[in-house]
């Protein structure tokens, strides 16, 4: 794939990029209000959309990118992109109050289709090391010739019967009377058994889904006809049906109608034939590609990351070299001016504060502080050190257990200030939500503040500080490769750090020898040498790192392979999760219906939760019917984070093996080996049986024969019907007691 056509892309993608924020930034400066909730709900939900299609351009130009610099900016300008995506979907959750979103007519503004803001693949993926592939591959390459043996093993013990016996029937035919005679009936009809191929069945397999959607079309147009007709007939017979409209307003109307459909065709036409355009010069795939396509895709990819890799090391090699090569030049040199600064700084604590600071720690940053002058000074100290002393004084004559109450009291102080700015937050909040039920005082809906555009606005700035001259030169070393000559002072910088933290271990013996000088000199003058402030110590939380162990987990990956829970899954992409979008979800919001959502919106929200389990999120639930595509969701999964997939099924564990041990065993060694092949994917399939009654045989029988769905339904109007009748009694007695009250 040319590199300068994503160099081309990229430019766009900056540009596009920078006209979102500046109406993103307007609509906070200004504080857009909007006085009707759709119309909040339909100016956030544009700006999303124009983000998501950005992101997915933004990931495709950071996948194919071959420059080896650009990458850092460019991951760091997707990630900032995707938490202002991620920002505003929370903002449209609690505008909303539902996790999904439907973007129907907010992307007409901004000229894009839903398809347009379809999240199209993850920013990242984590590697696992060579060893755990090599461990894995081996395992199931075992399992399947275990398997095959086992196969071979089971035909060879068939009883083997004579063949060759009852093929000579032709021998005695002569001899034979007619009703012993053996040979082949020819009046029998036999059936032959039709050879289609792979290409037919899946025709007829998209015949059949494209078949079953016009039914459901028809279907749905034939109950949503009856419905308009009942309504206009009862509203004709209630006398409330308004006169149709004027014809010159109708032929108005669908002059508009004309105009708008065919400047959406135009656009479509224009990108199909883009698209089109790209897929001959092997950019994009714009249908679903065959076996071979997707083969040589592959490949392309493959040599794409094996150039990437080849760059990386030789950049890598050429930074060495320079570093090196500065260090033998002004490495000396360097030195010693840290060293002269840090005796300086010696020197001027001695005479300000008559103390020595301790150099930082190498955790803390190091001597490089020193030199950043981020340290505080003498007189700061001093400062500090008055008002130790004076608290010291203070609490001399306290005990432990009065210093502990005052702690607490304190401590209890402070989170009493904080419940009453809590309670006047709830207060305004409970007053703002009685205002707007009120349609006179509703005060409408402003646009949300953001914290996150903050990091974008800084990670382009960054880009264009850095880059810009460059990429408008457009050389070939800032399309692919590397530019030599831009990291020379971020080469240097890095070496005179390496520097300064070698001449700072030098320089702590030094501060230890004019410690021990100072403490002697306070001794001789008899005076009080001041002690260093303590400090409160942040703990900080170890993170454990998991060593991959092969050796230890190769004999149980192998035992999970042959048991069929270690899966091999087929590759699959969030585009194979069929379904269409609800177009007319937002409407049916707008009208406050509680639309469903369909399989585009499922996708939108399963592009979140990959994203959340690869970024340590552990569990998620998956709730549908038989068929709606639970195990496509878990491969999409197990595909965008590249996991290794262990799929646990209660009803293939033979009667045998369900015991308590060997479940305990199984989970044991299933924990184990997901641990140390991470990115991996836990698959449990039919979880509420784990969680059923203990008559497993009852359980697994009532399971096949009724749908969850169905029993959650009855259960769901037995109980609405219970509350009706509850309310309806209620009411008896309350008009009863208003009667009572009246006669009275």
């Amino acid at each position: 794939m040319s590199s300068a056509y994503y160099f081309r892309k990229w430019k766009n993608v900056l540009q596009s990029l920078n006209t979102i924020v500046n109406l993103d930034l307007e609509y906070q400066d200004t504080k857009a209000h909007d006085q009707k909730w759709c119309d909040a709900v339909e100016r956030l939900s544009g700006i999303l959309g124009t983000y998501i299609a950005c992101y997915n351009d933004a990931v495709e130009c950071l996948h194919q990118n071959l420059q080896i610099q650009k990458t850092l900016y460019m991951s760091n300008i997707v990630d900032a992109i995707v938490a202002r995506i991620l920002e505003l979907k929370e903002q449209l959750r609690k505008l909303e109050g539902s996790c999904y979103q439907f973007l129907g007519n907010s992307l007409f503004d901004h000229k894009l289709t839903s398809y347009d803001v379809e999240f199209s693949k993850l920013s990242k993926q984590h590697k696992r090391s060579e060893d755990i592939e090599e461990a894995v591959n081996e395992a199931w390459q075992k399992a399947k010739n275990k398997s095959e043996e086992t196969i071979v093993n089971t035909e060879e013990e068939r009883p083997s019967e004579n063949i060759t016996e009852k093929l000579k029937w032709w021998d005695d035919a002569e001899t034979l009377p007619e009703e012993d005679h053996q040979g082949i009936n020819m009046t029998k009809i036999y059936e032959v058994a039709e050879k289609i191929s792979e290409e037919s069945l899946e025709r007829k397999k998209m015949i059949a889904l494209i078949q079953a959607h016009e039914k459901t079309r028809q279907v749905t147009k034939l109950c949503t006809q009856q419905k308009q007709r009942r309504e206009l007939w009862e509203k004709e017979l209630k006398g409330i049906l308004n006169p149709p409209a004027r014809k010159v307003l109708r032929e108005r109307s669908a002059k508009i109608v004309q105009t708008v459909m065919r400047s959406y065709f135009k656009i479509k036409r224009e990108k199909l034939k883009l698209y089109k355009r790209e897929e001959l010069l092997q950019m994009r795939l714009c249908e679903k590609p065959k076996n071979e396509y997707i083969q040589r895709y592959k490949e392309i990819e493959q040599r794409n990351f094996e150039t990437y890799q080849r760059y990386k090391n030789e950049w890598e090699r050429d930074c060495e070299e320079y570093m090196t090569d500065f260090k033998k030049r002004r490495g000396d040199e360097i030195a010693e001016d840290f060293r002269d600064c840090i005796r300086a700084w010696f020197e001027k604590w001695y005479y300000e504060a008559k103390f020595f600071y301790d150099i930082p720690k190498e955790n803390q940053g190091g001597a490089l502080l020193i030199v950043k002058e981020e340290i505080p000074t003498p007189s700061e100290w001093l400062e500090k050190y008055e008002a130790y002393l004076e608290e010291k004084k203070a609490n001399k004559n306290k005990t432990a257990l009065q210093l502990k109450y005052e702690k607490l009291a304190a401590k209890e102080e402070e989170m009493m200030l904080k419940r009453e700015e809590l309670k006047k937050k709830k207060i305004e909040a409970e007053l703002l939500k009685k205002i707007m039920k009120n349609p006179t005082l509703h005060p409408g809906y402003n646009y949300p503040l953001s914290k996150k555009i903050k990091h974008l606005c800084e990670a382009l700035e960054k880009y264009d500080k850095d880059w810009s001259d460059l990429d408008f030169e457009e050389n070939i070393d800032v399309k692919e490769k590397y530019v030599k000559n831009i990291n020379e002072d971020y080469l240097c910088s890095v070496a005179k750090t390496e520097i300064c933290t070698e001449s700072g271990l030098h320089m702590r013996d030094e501060l230890k020898i004019l410690k021990k000088s100072l403490a002697e000199e306070y001794k001789n003058n008899e005076e009080i040498m001041p002690t260093k402030i303590p400090e409160k110590l942040h703990r900080t939380k170890k993170t454990r790192k998991i060593k991959p162990q092969t050796g230890d987990i190769s004999d149980k990956l192998l035992d999970l392979a042959e048991k069929d829970v270690l899966k091999e899954y087929p590759k699959t992409n969030f585009a194979d999760f069929l379904g269409d979008f609800n177009y007319a979800g937002d409407e049916m919001r707008c009208s406050l219906r509680s639309p469903l959502p369909f399989g585009g919106e499922t996708r939108t929200i399963w592009w979140e939760r990959c994203r959340e389990v690869m970024h340590g999120f552990r569990k998620v639930l998956l709730v549908g019917p038989r068929d709606s595509g639970k195990t496509t969701l878990v491969h999409i999964m197990a595909t965008e984070c590249d996991a290794i997939l262990y799929e646990l099924d209660p009803l293939q564990i033979a009667v045998e093996d369900q015991t308590a041990e060997h479940l305990k065993q199984l989970i044991n060694d299933t924990a184990a080996c997901a641990k140390v092949t991470q990115p991996s994917v836990i698959h449990i399939k039919h979880i509420n049986l784990l969680f059923a009654s203990k008559d497993y045989d009852k359980y697994v029988n009532w399971y096949n024969n009724n749908t969850y769905w169905g029993v959650m339904e009855r259960k769901h109007l037995e109980d609405r019907l219970q509350f009706k009748a509850r309310v309806d009694e209620w009411n008896e007695k309350t008009k009863k007691k208003k009667q009572r009250n009246k006669a009275k």
